[in-house]
């Protein structure tokens, strides 16, 4: 069962939230942070395994993407002035909405991509019991601060304004190891995978705007400044997950050096899997049985640890 629903934001806004609570006896809480022109509704089938194996799970569609997004002129913005702590207190807006209904119950959380970036920063401020980051990885400092200043630039003339070059930088290069010729290779092998995205009016179409790279590279940049990979709880167990094809985490190398950073920030629990062959969207590759049965058995463990 899916409920959908509306939640008010601290800024008088409203995100869309699903919530999967086809469980019995509920054992835990799991929230997913998806990722970049996307929206919760593609997590379904990673949320029905979670409810079988007795987590409830909710997800919101983030400002300016799926169904938060009020129009097609809407998605792909963010409000530069405040975005990346505007999206944190909305991660927090969903926790609580959860928290409230079930207080005694452990919580986890699942990001992807851009949601793990957010959920990098999110973790330095909020008890978890454990989180999963997929899809993650470490942008070059200076070509990160190049691209946020040139985001900047663009925020100050035209905030709201579909910025086909900064989308295009986003994303050099990402297809070019890859055989296919589909625009969409490097997120999965399964080519109805690539389709799907492609054809999804709430994903593939949507271009960012000034203001939406502008919060994305900040809440990368924020993700990886010494003084927040610090403030992460050194008892927050972390699960890292990438693919050694997958070109935001440089094809495997940023995940295990992501890792080192964590343990010498002295968080005490950080493990990290890589998986032969896959690209960006684990939990919609080939394979991806294996990726979320992995998943499951990691909270498992970390709930009966607890």
């Amino acid at each position: 069962m899916v409920k959908e629903q509306k939640l008010a934001t601290y800024d008088g806004d409203e995100i869309f939230i699903r919530e999967w609570s086809e469980v019995e006896k509920p054992v835990g809480i799991v929230q997913i942070v998806h990722g970049m022109n996307e929206h919760s509704g593609r997590y379904t089938e990673l949320a029905s395994k979670l409810n079988q194996a007795g987590y409830l799970v909710v997800a919101d569609d983030h400002r300016g993407f799926g169904l938060t997004a009020k129009s097609e002129a809407e998605l792909g913005h963010i409000e530069p002035s405040n975005g990346l702590e505007m999206m944190l207190q909305d991660q927090e807006i969903v926790k609580h909405h959860m928290e409230q209904k079930f207080p005694d119950l452990p919580y986890f959380i699942f990001a992807h991509s851009m949601g793990s970036y957010i959920t990098r920063v999110f973790i330095t401020r909020h008890s978890l019991d454990g989180v999963i980051l997929a899809g993650s990885g470490l942008q070059p400092a200076l070509l990160l601060a190049a691209a946020t200043r040139l985001a900047s630039h663009f925020v100050k003339k035209y905030p709201a304004r579909k910025n086909h070059l900064l989308n295009k930088l986003a994303f050099l290069g990402f297809n070019h190891t890859f055989h296919e010729k589909h625009p969409y290779s490097w997120l999965s092998r399964d080519p109805l995978v690539q389709e799907a995205f492609a054809k999804d009016p709430l994903c593939g179409p949507v271009v960012g705007t000034s203001g939406f790279f502008d919060t994305l590279f900040r809440a990368i940049l924020a993700s990886q400044i010494k003084e927040n990979v610090w403030s992460v709880p050194n008892g927050l167990p972390v699960l890292l997950l990438s693919g050694t094809e997958d070109p935001v985490g440089h094809y495997g190398k940023d995940i295990p050096k992501l890792a080192v950073k964590l343990s010498e920030a002295g968080v005490k629990d950080v493990t990290y899997k890589l998986y032969e062959g896959a690209r960006h969207e684990l939990i919609h590759e080939v394979g991806k049985e294996t990726v979320i049965t992995d998943i499951i058995n990691w909270i498992e463990q970390k709930r009966s640890e607890r």
